[in-house]
């Protein structure tokens, strides 16, 4: 039964999954738009100075917008973000009588920056919310972007970050 369900869900997981090709393929604004599209995210509300993307987004006016994946670009700086749940409904469901575990997009990206790219540093990063967090860092020499980047967890969520040369 287990494996049946998967079969019929694969085509479903493959049809929206960010990958790190896709990342190291981002050089400007135009190029995210077309990350994002091509991966199904819709837009969102642009926030002062960001370019803003949600895949199935849930849109309510007085809780707020809601999605399990996020892409921002901002416009001034031209730095791009991602933000990625790492539990899904799939998940839960293949592992009830499993010990494996389905990868998120976001374990997928960071295993292929690990194995593809250098250790750089670890940066720390204000957020809008003024909240701090430290990135492990890399650099890809196939990437697009001019920078490093990194990735992090919090709160359930994965984060990989562009931080541009200055």
């Amino acid at each position: 039964m287990k494996q049946t369900i998967l079969l019929l869900l694969i085509p479903i997981m493959s049809y929206s999954q960010l990958s790190y090709k896709d990342i190291m393929s981002i050089s400007d604004d135009k190029q995210f738009k077309k990350v994002m599209i091509e991966n199904y995210y819709e837009k969102n509300d642009d926030e002062e100075g960001w370019l803003v993307y949600g895949y199935n987004i849930r849109r309510d006016s007085i809780e707020g917008n809601t999605s399990s994946k996020w892409g921002s670009y901002n416009v001034n700086d031209h730095s791009f973000s991602f933000q990625i749940s790492r539990s899904s409904l799939l998940n839960s469901l293949l592992s009830l009588d499993s010990d494996e575990e389905i990868k998120s997009d976001y374990d997928v990206i960071v295993e292929d920056i690990k194995k593809n790219c250098v250790y750089y540093d670890i940066i720390p990063y204000i957020g809008k919310d003024g909240v701090s967090n430290d990135y492990v860092c890399y650099s890809c020499s196939e990437s697009k972007y001019k920078g490093k980047i990194g990735f992090m967890i919090s709160k359930g969520n994965g984060y990989i970050r562009h931080f541009p040369n200055k």
